[in-house]
């Protein structure tokens, strides 16, 4: 396992050899380059054009690594830049994937392979706030369940906008007084192309076409861009318009598990003939006997394996005293594979003006809007039984014939009688629409004081109006098998010929409990609104003091809104129709992904289907497609900030070292008012409204030291905050009387609060060159997690009418109410708890290798290496502060989405009319869920990925430029693990390489 695992497991010998050699070849090679270019410099001393002929004049990709270096040199905090080196010419198709090249920037993959999300030093999505042209944006998309589900909060998806919009992109990794706060990880600066960053008049428009090595398909992407400026009786005006569009077909194939669960859960096993208890019990309706498990359904376990598993006990972590039989013998709940298919649209417009009247006035209205429209088809073959109880006939009338463990405790084989296999199809259809303004303004009043503003809008909505599941069955199928002997994909035998359609069945559920399919439907609604308004100055005391100061004022609206349908069907297919005719064959499947991989199986087909039993009329004319308006869920939350900062810059010299830097505090006070429909105690929707408020100031210090031979020290010191996820804040509230247990939402959640250090040295030892060490470290006061806690119903803050709903009694009277005010309830909640450390390192090394001869000199490299530690406190049981016993159980672990080690490489060539560069990106594993081993597992976690592209480029004539990019060139798969000591697989998958061939003219 990786270190994100194990963080105790010492690093091998050879390991710390390798690392050691590593160290020493980048310092020799920086001595050696440093070395040559001052003896060039020595011997061109004295001739009056030495300095004409040594300026190396860089064009294309060389040129944006420059220019974002000059960015981060002259910057006060620490700041990483990646600049575009030409028109619609932004290193990678999505923005995502172009950050991991920045230090500390990890991404997170979306179905189909793409990235979609960033963790920055270790801090996933949630703790980073992504701002476009000056104020903070949003973006939701769907995804599959098992990779993420939707997007509903905070988090910014970078999948929505395609990446030639965009002409440079800013990670700012330490605070400032005058940067917005609420982001733990970074601030995201992303910027779009504007006319007067263009000298004359300019057009440009770009094909691509894209080919995907597991959907076999060749698809679009096209861009074009047009800028122009002109002197006018009115001063300067400039305006540009760009548009991009893309279309793609992404499939991705593997394996899920979907969970991992005890053998215990849904009641277990049906037991064979002679075992010392009998499971399930006696039951003439459902056919159940000392015999048979089921109508048809004989008792044929083998009895010596079924005891070896029902004597695999596990107390989980501690929290169960009488561990049940088979408690410890853990297997995948619905073992399957999986074919998802993903179409999607992206089209992104940007449109900006701007004005400069004279000299000291400058006016900028920058408009955007992106349209993201994706169609998933999934199907699924998969054994249902294991994620079954009895009220469906499952789990309990599965017999076990044969079965193997590893030395770590792995279900490795399995041999099952009385299996329910189904065959799935999912559509799901959801848009993301986003709408942006921004109009900003710079005033030079005198030559000392100038005042800018800021007014914008930001919008976001993601509608998903179509998400339909249809599942046809086939009971009670022997010979079912399970194999992960062979690591990777497992081989799954299905018992049956999964390729027949007559095989299955599609109708009511049978009067003993058998099912005969099923179908699901849901509608979803998010949308966030973002407005900032601010005012901001700043006076030059003297040269080397500037005092800025500013307000803000925020406004953030969260809505979300979901209904459900669908269940087991009470009526059956149409007279006449059979399933053959609603089903196809999915072929080609599992190209890559081992041997024991069926290559097809009868996959529904959701349009046939639907055009013989629409499930998605949502109408009386189908049972159960209405939507269950009664348990629909609609939440909001109304987020008000108001801040205002005082800060200033200085430059002064202190011990004969030049420093700059600024020095400044930040008021932030928030305000929160959050709503949720849920039920009252006679049933109806009621909307529950909470209002919540909390005030913060952040001081933030940045000071950058200038020593000799361009070595600069900087150290930053600052508090930040990351706020609540809007879903937990919403005020949601549910009661199971008889398990006597709340579930609550807490909208009276504090953000996590941190305060921050970093300290980096960067050395620009030559021209155009750069090396950097820096080590960082964040005190996290606070985190947010999931607790169970007990306490009693009253000190829930929940109305007593829901314990008298059904008529009972809590003032003594018969019948007594299950639940009294006084009862111990376990309630389940969001809440803020003890934080944790979180430490790192980074080296970063950017090197032009214009000191070796020849063409050679055109070669290049960036590399940037990062390890982070993170211990966080996580809750496993609340201590009952009523007993005096301790009952609190912690654990320490990682960050959620922490990788302890990421590094990416670059190299590249480039002359005048040839470009080329190859990268390599790695992220070690991470853990996705600390789960506390209340079903037995510690972890679910990522395994580690190492990414590598290609991307060349060629200038045909000064304005026709040809370019071929590949992606994922060795094909790595996405796996997903749970429990660190078994390493379950619950996910396994491989999106495939992809390639791109594409054309641009310049005009």
């Amino acid at each position: 396992m990786d270190q994100a695992i194990y963080p105790r497991t010492a690093i091998p010998h050879t390991r710390l050899r390798h690392i050691a050699l590593g160290v020493v070849a980048l310092v020799g090679a920086v001595q050696v380059q440093a070395q040559t270019q001052a003896q060039t410099q020595r011997e061109n001393t004295g001739a009056a054009p030495a300095a004409a002929e040594n300026t190396v004049v860089v064009t294309g990709f060389r040129e944006s690594l420059n220019n974002a270096l000059n960015i981060k040199k002259n910057s006060d905090g620490i700041i990483d830049v990646i600049k575009a080196e030409d028109i619609s010419k932004f290193p990678d198709a999505n923005l995502a994937e172009s950050m991991q090249r920045v230090p500390g920037v990890s991404v997170a993959q979306g179905d189909g392979g793409e990235g979609k999300q960033i963790t920055v030093r270790g801090l996933n999505a949630g703790f980073t706030r992504v701002r476009i042209n000056g104020i903070e944006g949003t973006t939701a998309t769907g995804a599959s369940d098992i990779n993420g589900s939707t997007n509903r909060g905070r988090a910014f998806d970078f999948s929505v906008f395609a990446a030639e919009l965009f002409n440079s992109l800013a990670v700012r990794k330490t605070s400032e007084a005058g940067v917005e706060e609420g982001s733990l990880g970074a601030t995201v600066d992303l910027r779009t192309a504007r006319p007067f960053d263009f000298k004359v008049e300019t057009a440009s428009i770009g094909g691509q076409g894209l080919y995907n090595t597991v959907s076999k398909k060749t698809q679009p992407r096209l861009t074009a861009l047009y800028s122009n400026r002109w002197e006018t009786p009115i001063g300067k005006v400039g305006a540009l318009v760009a548009l991009a569009y893309a279309k793609r077909s992404a499939i991705e194939e593997g394996y899920e598990a979907v969970d991992i669960v005890a053998g215990s859960v849904n009641g277990g096993f049906c037991s064979p003939i002679g075992a010392a208890a009998q499971y399930p019990l006696s039951n003439p309706a459902k056919g159940i006997d000392a015999q048979n498990c089921g109508v048809g359904v004989p008792r044929s376990g083998n009895l010596a394996v079924y005891n070896d598993i029902m004597n695999r006990k596990d107390d989980f972590g501690g929290t169960v005293a009488s561990p049940p039989g088979s408690s410890g013998a853990f297997h995948p709940r619905i073992p399957r594979y999986r074919r998802s298919q993903t179409e999607y649209d992206r089209t992104g417009l940007t449109g900006t003006l701007q004005w400069r009247p004279d000299r000291a006035t400058e006016l900028n209205l920058d408009l955007m809007g992106g349209r993201y429209s994706n169609k998933r088809y999934d199907n699924y073959i998969q054994a249902i039984s294991f994620g079954r109880d009895m009220t469906e006939n499952g789990k309990g009338q599965t017999s076990i014939v044969d079965a193997k463990f590893d030395d770590k405790g792995s279900w490795t084989y399995g041999k099952f009688n009385g299996v329910d296999i189904r065959s799935e199809g999912l559509v799901d259809e959801y848009t993301t629409l986003f709408k942006q303004g921004v109009l900003s303004a710079k005033r030079d009043v005198t030559d000392k004081l100038t005042v800018d503003l800021m007014l914008g809008v930001s919008d976001s909505r993601l509608s998903n109006p179509h998400r339909a599941t249809v599942q046809i069955d086939a009971p009670n199928v022997n010979g079912f098998t399970w194999d992960f002997s062979k690591g990777g994909v497992p081989a799954l035998g299905f018992g049956m010929d999964i390729t027949n359609p007559n095989n299955f069945s599609f109708g009511p559920q049978e009067a003993n409990g058998t099912v005969h399919g099923n179908f699901v439907g849901r509608y979803l609604r998010t949308s966030n609104r973002l407005k900032t308004n601010s005012l901001n100055a700043s006076y030059e005391l003297t040269d080397n003091l500037t005092i800025r100061t500013g307000l803000s004022a925020r406004r953030n609206s969260w809505f979300n809104y979901e209904v459900a349908s669908g269940g087991i069907p009470t009526q059956g297919l149409p007279a006449g129709v059979s399933l053959a005719s609603l089903t196809r064959q999915l072929s080609g499947f599992g190209s890559g992904l081992g041997s024991g991989v069926p290559s097809s199986w009868a996959a529904v087909d959701m349009d046939k289907f639907q055009s013989v039993y629409n499930t998605e009329c949502h109408c009386s004319a189908v049972p159960l497609s209405e939507y269950v308006l009664a348990n629909q869920v609609k939440r909001q939350v109304d987020e008000k900030i108001d801040a205002l900062y005082l800060s200033g810059d200085f430059k002064v010299n202190a011990w004969g070292l030049p420093l700059r830097g600024n020095l400044g505090v930040r008021a932030a006070d928030t305000s929160t008012t959050a709503m949720q429909l849920i039920k009252d105690p006679a049933g109806q929707l009621v909307p529950r409204v909470v209002e919540h408020s909390y005030r913060d100031w952040l001081p933030a210090f940045n000071i950058t030291a200038t020593l000799p031979k361009d070595l600069l020290v900087r150290f930053s010191a600052g508090k930040t905050l990351s706020r609540a996820e809007y879903v937990d804040l919403a005020p949601s509230a549910s009661i199971n009387l008889t398990g006597q247990s709340v579930s609550i939402g807490n909208p009276s959640l504090d953000p996590i609060r941190a305060n921050t250090f970093d300290l980096q040295a960067e050395w620009y030892y030559a021209k155009n060159a750069m090396i950097s060490v820096g080590a960082f470290h964040k005190n996290i006061k606070t985190f947010i997690q999931r607790t169970n806690e007990l306490m009693t119903y009253a000190e829930t803050g929940l109305s007593n009418s829901y314990l008298t709903a059904t008529g009972c009694s809590i003032t003594g009277g018969q019948p007594a109410c299950q639940i009294q005010p006084n009862t111990q309830v376990s309630v389940s909640q969001m809440v803020n708890t003890k934080g944790g450390p979180l430490d790192g390192l980074e080296v970063n090394w950017q090197v032009p290798f214009t000191f070796l001869p020849g063409a050679w000199s055109n070669f290049g490299a960036l590399a940037n290496y990062t390890k982070v530690k993170s211990k966080i406190t996580y809750i496993t049981r609340v201590d009952n502060p009523r007993t005096p016993a301790n009952e609190q159980l912690t654990e320490e672990a990682n960050f959620i989405g922490l990788s302890p080690n990421a590094y990416n490489l670059t190299v590249y060539y480039e002359d005048k009319k040839f470009s080329a560069r190859v990268s390599a990106t790695h992220r070690s594993s991470f853990i996705r869920d600390v789960l506390r081993n209340a079903n037995g597992s510690d972890h679910s976690f990522a395994d580690p990925s190492t990414k590598v592209g290609l991307s060349m480029s060629y200038n045909v004539t000064p304005q026709l430029r040809v370019s071929f990019e590949a992606q994922n060139l060795t094909d790595e798969p996405l796996r997903y693990g749970k429990d660190t000591e078994r390493d379950d697989t619950l996910l396994y998958g491989k999106s495939g390489r992809s390639y791109v061939l594409g054309a641009n003219y310049k005009f």
